[in-house]
């Protein structure tokens, strides 16, 4: 029968067919591993919004669900602005990349750099993205800090999205690589910066108070949710200060007593702050 196919179809839709297969045994594989590895959680496999999704049943990935793709909080946020087809978005907290995809589909000719700490959630993102056959997406499993080396996670007994490097909820934890917003823009080569949404429990400050004006500048705009809760002595108002003083104009949003988020974008170049 395969013989027969061969001769029956071009060479290059049987290298498509064959390519299709092996990327399928791939998925399959992980998803088998990864229910593996998350034990009770076992892992589901659905289409939202047109997109292929892997994700832990019974956990906080269906609240994330439930915000993303047609309903996606981030951009609905910033209903001003719009991704070029080549734009550079940084996805700081990808989770299980379900704005990362998002991204992904309006800047068809773009970068998207999806960063997840977690390495069972990491391994999910990956998974998302073969899935979704996005090329331009590309995952590393790292957090972002003020250096560069090892970071304990530690993860939320509530959720894993919860999970942080800045505040200890449990016994329960892992070491994951880290670096800087500096560092990581010069290892991936990446000039300028179109969009970043930092999602990334209490780490956004001291990412971003560790930035000098010049990497904050290649910059354009930022979504930032921020969790004084989570930071010790940490203050919006000083992640606000630090940005006003690299050249953005902010705004905060969905605010309560110590979360909210802060929309930075950066002045036009000669304009008054």
């Amino acid at each position: 029968m395969k013989w027969l196919i061969k001769q029956l179809l071009p060479v290059r839709v049987v290298r498509q067919i064959q390519h299709a297969v092996v990327l399928f045994r791939i998925v399959v594989h992980r998803l088998r591993w990864a229910a593996h590895v998350f034990g009770e959680n076992a892992v589901g496999l659905g289409t939202f919004d047109g997109f292929d999704i892997a994700y832990r049943i019974g956990s906080v990935d269906i609240a994330v669900l439930w915000h993303s793709f047609s309903k996606d909080i981030f951009l609905r946020e910033i209903p001003e602005y719009s991704l070029r087809p080549d734009a550079v978005v940084l996805d700081v907290g990808a989770h299980i990349g379900t704005f990362s995809l998002l991204a992904a589909t309006k800047a068809p000719r773009g970068r998207i750099f999806a960063l997840e700490a977690a390495r069972d959630t990491f391994n999910l993102l990956s998974i998302n993205v073969a899935l979704n056959h996005l090329r331009n997406i590309f995952v590393d499993h790292l957090a972002l800090n003020d250096r560069t080396g090892m970071a304990k996670l530690s993860h939320d007994p509530d959720g894993n999205y919860g999970n942080s490097i800045t505040k200890q909820f449990s016994t329960s934890s892992e070491n994951v690589p880290c670096t800087t917003l500096s560092q990581y823009l010069d290892d991936r080569e990446i000039r300028q910066v179109d969009l970043i949404k930092f999602n990334c429990e209490g780490a956004e400050f001291p990412i971003l108070l560790a930035s000098a004006a010049d990497v904050l500048q290649r910059i354009g705009k930022m979504i930032i949710l921020y969790h004084c809760d989570l930071v010790q002595g940490a203050s919006a108002s000083a992640l606000i200060e630090h940005l006003a003083a690299s050249g953005f104009e902010t705004r905060i949003a969905n605010q309560t007593s110590e979360r909210g988020w802060i929309i930075a974008t950066r002045r036009p170049a000669g304009s008054a702050s």
